[in-house]
């Protein structure tokens, strides 16, 4: 494939870009994923090294532009700039690595040069970024179930890796064709990794089993009770929490979950709204979780309540990955909350801790089956919210149960499949009844060996870029 002209290349950078457009949006196509990179890399290796850097910026500046208006709303206009300068950043570090590696040498591990530096820099952004996974190319394949089952071994890492063996083969082989050492090797091996990733997911999923159902209930009110909420106002909203509490568990509901952060409560206040909760849970002998904030001397907690049947307080949670900028003045968590709830392992998270694969190992390695988590999103993002929930319980093996404001109300199982999926409302808000399906508490190998493949890639990385020829 010949881009013999700096337009020619320009027009294959923005072709890219065009389809990342479809791919690294709140909702992302899954099949676009695999050829968007397919123009810009051809046109990479045939440009300068300072050329290059434009040709990124093209791609990923049309690719991340339908995104500018959910980076200023969650990260201010400043954020979303350097959000954006951050994504060019990492696409041209990758493109301008794969380049490097392809122009010094054709030999066939050349064709390794691109899926090994996504998957290498999703564990290190995953690793050091304060926003967890978010941003991981991992989350556009949540759609493609056989494919994604990889994860429940190598982590997101090992998603990324596997669909850009394609893109990769194919740039290379447009651009160096048969004279590359050993083509059938070049262009086989990645077909023959692929395909078995299918096969393993597509078997891990004909084999799974069922040790049962767990009766739950989600309600979610996108009103926030604030300071600026009159009393009326907000005593509709806890009594319609109330009133679709005992709907759901009229309809079977065993454990019903509400949402984050439903009011910021003074300590005072936070005591009369638990002991109204507690009789909500006692009158209707359920489990029930919510979200609520708390305003204490020390300091602001952003907390999960559970109560048992009988009205007791079983559990309390912090969350442990307050938002960062937005909940600066909330004290992080250091704790996992695991209770028995009908006979099943229940482990608490609230919203943004599911973004991180680490917690959502912890609780893989707490053996529990089910993650209850109340959330509240920015509603634009709710689709990608629930796949990051998702993800986490299929890395490390249990099923979660999302009750989110501004969002979705859902329920995914163990395989990372969204079972169940409502939007939230205003008042008189949204209700979900669904049985929870619920595996084994075993954790998977990604649970007890961690990114052990995502480190390996960034090794790899450092071996193919000082050590090929």
């Amino acid at each position: 494939m010949r881009l013999d002209s700096v337009g020619k290349r320009f027009i294959a950078a923005l072709v890219s870009g065009v389809m990342l457009y479809f791919v690294v949006g709140l909702e992302p196509r899954w099949f676009i994923a695999w050829v968007a990179p397919i123009p810009l890399l051809p046109a990479a290796f045939q440009a300068s090294a300072a050329e290059t850097w434009l040709l990124c910026i093209v791609a990923v500046g049309a690719g991340f532009a339908g995104n500018f208006d959910y980076y200023t709303k969650t990260s201010g206009p400043l954020g979303a700039i350097l959000i954006v300068l951050l994504q060019v950043f990492e696409w041209s570090m990758a493109v301008r690595f794969t380049r490097s590696v392809v122009l010094r040498t054709n030999h066939w591990l050349t064709i390794f040069a691109w899926p090994i530096a996504w998957a290498a820099l999703d564990t290190l952004v995953s690793t050091f970024s304060p926003h967890g996974t978010i941003g991981s190319l991992a989350y556009t394949q949540m759609d493609a179930s056989p494919l994604i089952q990889i994860a429940s071994i190598t982590g997101a890492a090992g998603i990324v890796f596997l669909f850009n063996l394609f893109p990769s083969a194919v740039a290379i082989g447009l651009f160096r064709g048969a004279k590359i050492k050993m083509p059938s090797v070049a262009y086989g091996l990645p077909i023959a990794l692929i395909v078995a990733a299918l096969i393993y997911g597509a078997t891990r999923l004909h084999n799974a089993k069922t040790a049962g159902q767990l009766p739950v209930g989600l309600v979610a009110i996108d009103e926030f009770i604030g300071r600026e909420t009159g009393q009326e106002s907000a005593a509709a909203i806890w009594d319609r929490y109330a009133d679709a509490t005992a709907e759901l568990a009229s309809q079977g509901a065993r454990v019903v979950v509400l949402p984050e952060k439903i009011a910021v409560l003074m300590v005072e206040e936070a005591g009369t709204r638990e002991r109204q909760l507690a009789q909500v849970a006692r009158k209707n002998q359920i489990y029930l979780v919510a979200g609520v904030g708390i305003s204490e001397a020390n300091g602001k907690r952003n907390r999960a309540w559970m109560f048992d049947p009988t009205g007791r307080l079983v559990a309390e949670y912090d969350k442990q990955h307050p938002v960062p900028g937005l909940e600066a003045e909330f004290a992080r968590g250091d704790r996992f909350v695991v209770r028995d709830v009908i006979g099943y392992r229940a482990g608490l998270a609230i919203c943004k801790d599911m973004h991180f694969a680490a917690l959502g190992r912890g609780y893989g390695r707490e053996r529990v089956n089910v993650v209850l988590e109340p959330a509240w999103d920015f509603y634009v993002d709710g689709w990608m919210s629930v796949r990051l929930a998702a993800l986490r319980g299929l890395e490390s093996g249990y099923s979660v149960v999302h009750s989110a404001r501004d969002s979705f109300l859902s329920v995914s199982d163990r395989f990372g499949r969204v079972t169940d999926e409502i939007r939230s409302r205003p008042l008189p808000g949204a209700t979900l009844r669904a049985d929870v399906p619920i595996g084994p508490a075993t954790p998977t190998p990604y649970a007890r060996v961690g990114d052990v493949f995502g480190w390996i890639c960034v090794a790899a990385g450092l071996g193919l870029r000082f050590k090929l020829r």
